[in-house]
């Protein structure tokens, strides 16, 4: 199937659960490419981390710690776009380094992130920047060429794409050293381990985890009969008032032009026992039919047998594609109500 495009039908060819593990092994060994342009042992400032409730990204965020973590980088300088202060931004000058958080961002869909990265790009021309495995959108030619001439000026530029489309559109317009890589989110095979149910107490269930923000698609009225939930809905209220309460930190922080030095590392503490909370709940569930790109990459974490839909500008077929052979039922929208009726 070529990159990008659905099936006439449903990809069947689903590996065995055993041999999809060991495909999800050598996707997080290969996430190591990261320490091209992240030296060992650098001295970095991490930027744009995620502070709201996506899962996906949280996600994400725990696979870029453990990856630190194994690199012993130094994290001098964090923020995100709720506590991008001058001061914040001043600090990054004693950074080896500028790390920008991956994800499925950069584009014009959500504008503060990429003005974020574009303000890093000029005030620092000459600093290593490395922006992790990102999926590149844009909905306007426009919007891509004035972004483009600006990270275009940069000298120092690597971008890590999770996708053959995004690094055409980056190889081609953005910057000279662009590289193929998996979500670092595959980094967290083993974080789980002790999350999923032992195989007698396994319930026969499906979980209908489908985006119900601006990237949602109209699925099928198949879909819509069914029990859907997105990241917002598995969150209990006290899950929820944890990360609430570190994003007020960050607001005020913000607000009052300061640097707050510990809250990436308290933030990491909550989302490492809220996250494995999460997945005791969601194990329990054999299938998982997601549209959205970190719930196909979660069941899998978890070993749940995953069907997925895509996104509307197709994020999840472009990833799959390149890196998903066997692991997922790839489900074309016109089948959709057959897929799930058998």
């Amino acid at each position: 199937m070529a990159v990008g495009q659905w099936g006439k039908g449903s990809e069947r060819t689903v590996l065995p659960a055993g041999k999809r593990f060991e495909r999800m092994r050598v996707l997080a060994k290969m996430t190591e490419a990261v320490a091209t342009a992240i030296p060992r042992g650098a001295r970095i400032g991490f930027v744009d981390y995620p502070m709201h409730i996506n899962l996906g990204d949280q996600l994400i965020l725990l696979g870029a710690l453990d990856f630190f973590r194994s690199n012993e980088n130094d994290i001098h300088t964090s923020f995100c776009v709720f506590n991008q202060t001058d001061l914040a931004l001043e600090r990054l000058k004693a950074c080896e380094v500028i790390v920008c958080h991956g994800g499925g961002n950069f584009g014009d869909i959500y504008p503060r992130h990429q003005k974020l990265r574009e303000h890093l790009v000029e005030r620092y021309p000459d600093k290593p920047i490395v922006i992790m495995p990102q999926s590149i959108h844009f909905s306007h030619d426009a919007a891509v060429k004035e972004s483009a001439a600006i990270f275009r000026k940069h000298r120092n530029l690597t971008i890590f794409v999770r996708d053959e489309y995004s690094f055409d559109i980056a190889r081609s317009q953005f910057s000279d050293n662009v590289v193929i890589c998996p979500d670092m989110a595959h980094r967290l095979l083993d974080t789980f381990s002790t999350c999923k149910p032992a195989a007698g107490n396994r319930a026969s269930s499906t979980l209908a985890l489908m985006r119900r923000d601006v990237e949602a698609t109209s699925i099928s009225p198949a879909v819509d009969r069914l029990t859907s939930v997105d990241w917002t809905d598995i969150m209990t209220l006290a899950e929820k008032a944890q990360i609430w309460r570190h994003r007020a930190k960050v607001r005020l922080s913000g607000k009052l032009g300061a640097y707050d030095a510990g809250r990436l590392q308290e933030f990491s503490k909550t989302l490492s026992v809220v996250v494995p909370g999460i997945a005791r709940r969601l194990a329990h569930h054999d299938t998982w039919l997601t549209s959205r790109l970190h719930g196909a990459i979660f069941g899998l974490l978890l070993e749940r047998d995953v069907v997925l839909f895509d996104n509307s500008y197709g994020k999840n077929s472009r990833y799959f594609s390149l890196w998903g052979d066997g692991l997922v039922t790839l489900v074309s929208p016109e089948h959709a109500t057959e897929e799930i009726a058998a």
